[in-house]
């Protein structure tokens, strides 16, 4: 299969048009004009994904958090960023980043993480356009607060979050909204929505105190929740037709340690 149908299915399904102005998406190094030997998908791009895409034969590396983010002025390859840049060109392995554009779709970041904890009637928390926008909230057999941490720790293979609520441990928690990676500032539209519970990461001091404030229960699970990305993207390119070897980076790329 060439990579030309490859960026069509993105085309299709997460068009660049839907990410955020501020953000860099698409084709970040190399060609897509080229058959495709494999594809590893992966959160972020490190020497040590490289060397893992190397290892599987794929020569389209596909990555939810962009490597080329701001425009460089350098690409100098005595740097951490230039040695990536410069093994991608001379392994011939294309980058291509699928980012808010991913996180805009209705059917991406976050319906695969309401379907991963089980969110019945869902629909999307902020509307961006007609048909997309950020988070999705739904509903769940209600269960006390306590309880439904650790179930959505589970679920989402979460070591550890950070709570935010001034209720107490029995409330019961019957509709929940989700947004991944830095979702504070969708904070009023979850209270306004009627979530007893909002689940995102990256929740500064400040914002914190602006949740306990407006009476609403947070639960921080952190940045890296999204890494289901890797699992729900594989699902919906096999599902429509991308007939070449498509494998999920299997690095654990948390930069924290919980001690």
């Amino acid at each position: 299969m060439n990579g030309i149908n490859i960026k069509q299915f993105f085309d299709t399904h997460y068009p660049q048009t839907l990410a955020y102005e501020w953000d860099n998406v698409g084709l970040q190094v190399g060609t897509l004009n080229k058959p495709i030997t494999g594809i590893l998908l992966t959160l972020d791009v490190t020497k040590e994904v490289l060397k893992e895409a190397i290892k599987q034969d794929c020569n389209l590396i596909i990555s939810h958090h962009p490597l080329i983010f701001k425009p460089l002025n350098h690409i100098l390859t005595d740097v951490y960023k230039g040695q990536l840049i410069e093994t991608l060109i001379k392994q011939d392995i294309a980058l291509y980043t699928a980012h808010t554009n991913y996180d805009l779709c209705h059917k991406g970041m976050n319906h695969v993480l309401a379907g991963k904890l089980g969110l019945t009637n869902t629909e999307i928390l902020d509307y961006e356009t007609e048909h997309h926008g950020i988070g999705q909230i739904g509903e769940i057999t209600p269960q006390p607060l306590a309880a439904i941490i650790e179930t959505i720790k589970t679920k989402l293979d979460m070591p550890n979050a950070r709570l935010i609520t001034n209720k107490t441990k029995d409330t019961l928690i019957k509709k929940i909204a989700i947004s991944g990676g830095s979702g504070a500032d969708h904070m009023f539209k979850a209270k306004q929505k009627g979530a007893d519970l909002y689940i995102t990461g990256d929740i500064s001091y400040h914002q914190a105190h602006d949740m306990l404030q407006m009476g609403l229960s947070t639960l921080d699970i952190g940045h890296y929740a999204e890494k289901h990305f890797k699992t729900g993207l594989k699902t919906h390119m096999e599902t429509n037709g991308i007939a070449v070897p498509i494998h999920v980076s299997k690095l654990n790329l948390d930069p924290f340690e919980y001690v």
